[in-house]
């Protein structure tokens, strides 16, 4: 009898040994946003800044989704569980991110969606970033807004010289989500660390190819959003990568 329970506790503490020693190392990504134009600090209502068309603009709102977030390399996959995150230019806290339990490794690239899908977009009043009362939600049967800039502009004819580009829409022909793939300089994920990504949003890259004197009124999924929706695809840059405690 005593030789048996001998057993049974060593036995146990071979399991308790055995399950520690195969937990998967971890560490956490930390996403932070700054919006600029054209590579410049954005500052909302301030200053005016003048797009490749030659249009003055002020801008007031700056909104945007990010949804899906992976990090990918040539053997894994990680992507972040009920993953919404909206980016407010006005909300500093809205800026900054970060994502906990990603097994340990070195990562080439971070996609993720600009927008919300369809499944969320369907499924009524949601919560947390999904909240309706943040400004991004229209009905059941457009769903969400993916993206908002809102400014003025000499240029436009319209009341206090406005523009407004809500663009959003989830079904055929107006498919808005954007998916978005940014290669990563030296992207190690560590035990223990958290590694911080730095990420560009360039107001500017709306602009392209649009002259705000005819096109200044988008709220609405449309050809016009569309093409919104493709030039916004290209905003984002990495510009730093470093590594600290969690």
């Amino acid at each position: 009898m005593k030789y048996k329970t001998i057993n049974k506790i060593l036995i146990f503490f071979v399991l308790v040994l055995s399950s520690t020693q195969f937990v998967a190392a971890q560490g956490a990504l930390a996403v932070q946003i700054i919006p600029v134009f054209n590579g410049k600090p954005l500052q909302l209502n301030e200053k005016m800044y003048r797009t490749e068309n030659g249009d003055s603009v002020s801008v007031e709102t700056f909104k945007f989704y990010m949804s899906s977030l992976k990090l990918l390399n040539d053997h894994t996959v990680y992507q972040e569980p009920n993953s919404y995150h909206l980016v407010d230019a006005e909300d500093s806290n809205s800026l900054y991110f970060k994502i906990e339990h990603i097994p340990s490794g070195i990562y080439s690239s971070l996609s993720f969606n600009i927008g919300v899908d369809s499944v969320a977009s369907v499924s009524g009043a949601l919560s947390g970033a999904l909240d309706p009362t943040l400004g991004m939600y229209w009905a059941w049967n457009t769903g969400y807004i993916n993206a908002k800039l809102v400014g003025s502009s000499p240029s436009c004819n319209t009341m206090h010289h406005q523009f407004e580009f809500h663009i959003g829409g989830y079904k055929e022909p107006y498919l808005m989500l954007r998916k978005v793939q940014i290669p990563l300089k030296e992207c190690a994920v560590k035990d223990g660390l958290t590694h911080t990504i730095i990420l560009q949003a360039d107001v500017a890259t709306w602009f392209s190819g649009i002259h705000l004197t005819s096109l200044n009124n988008v709220v609405l999924p449309s050809v016009e959003a569309l093409k919104i929706a493709d030039n916004y695809m290209e905003m984002f840059h990495d510009s730093f990568n470093s590594d600290e405690k969690k």
